[in-house]
């Protein structure tokens, strides 16, 4: 998982992570290799923090992340990147290298204007948007607002994930959802999400069993491989 979002970083706080020593503003900047940005987090997942300083921020060179993207390839069975919200250098540069793009947006009126914007943009780079997450769903769908959001966007809805206090705790306490509280609401729709994108069997219930090391490891899902686990 690569934090891209460089004006506002903060990726490497779900993980605990706290000034991260070495981090993508820095392999941005040239001063340091990808390699050494890379973290270890929970059940195998690795994550590139950002930076949270402004002389960080401003040496970072966006048009270096094609690079950084061309090295991973080889190193990662999925890569995800968390992009800012808007329309901004980053998100511009970032289009034509990626395979996938999904919008996460909440339902209200903003943020589907902004959700629409980054649709627009995206289709004039000729790239496909899978389509979109919601995000607070219980909290935001007055009068239609799922409805809408999805006739306005003229996109697949792939999840809609409520609100859920344990989200707000376990930011808290810097540990993912999926593993502090895997069966709270918000986790499960998470953990079915994942498992629709990537084609394995949601089980709904919280075994480890090695499963679903692809992306986040251990957490409650059933590979159909003829391979069997990896």
């Amino acid at each position: 998982v690569i934090d891209a979002d460089l004006a506002m970083p903060n990726l490497g706080l779900v993980f605990g992570m706290i000034n991260a020593p070495i981090t993508i503003h820095d392999v941005l900047a040239g001063s340091e290799p990808i390699e050494k940005a890379i973290y270890e987090g929970p059940h195998g997942l690795k994550f590139i923090p950002g930076g949270e300083s402004i002389e960080g921020y401003q040496a970072a060179d966006p048009s270096r992340m094609i690079d950084v993207l061309d090295n991973l390839k080889e190193k990662a069975d999925y890569i995800l990147i968390d992009a800012p919200v808007g329309l901004n250098e980053d998100v511009v540069l970032l289009l034509p290298e990626v395979d996938h793009v999904i919008i996460i947006s909440t339902p209200d009126l903003i943020s589907t204007a902004d959700a629409l914007r980054m649709r627009l943009i995206a289709e004039s780079t000729d790239m496909v948007i899978d389509g979109a997450i919601l995000n607070r769903t219980n909290v935001y769908d007055e009068n239609g607002a799922i409805e809408s959001f999805g006739k306005t966007m003229e996109l697949k809805i792939l999840a809609v994930i409520p609100d859920d206090i344990n989200v707000h705790k376990a930011a808290q306490d810097k540990i993912p959802l999926v593993i502090s509280n895997p069966d709270s609401p918000a986790s499960i729709a998470i953990r079915k999400l994942a498992a629709q994108l990537t084609g394995v069997e949601f089980i709904p219930d919280t075994r480890k069993s090695g499963i679903f090391q692809k992306i986040l490891g251990t957490l409650g899902f059933n590979v159909n491989s003829n391979e069997g686990q990896n």
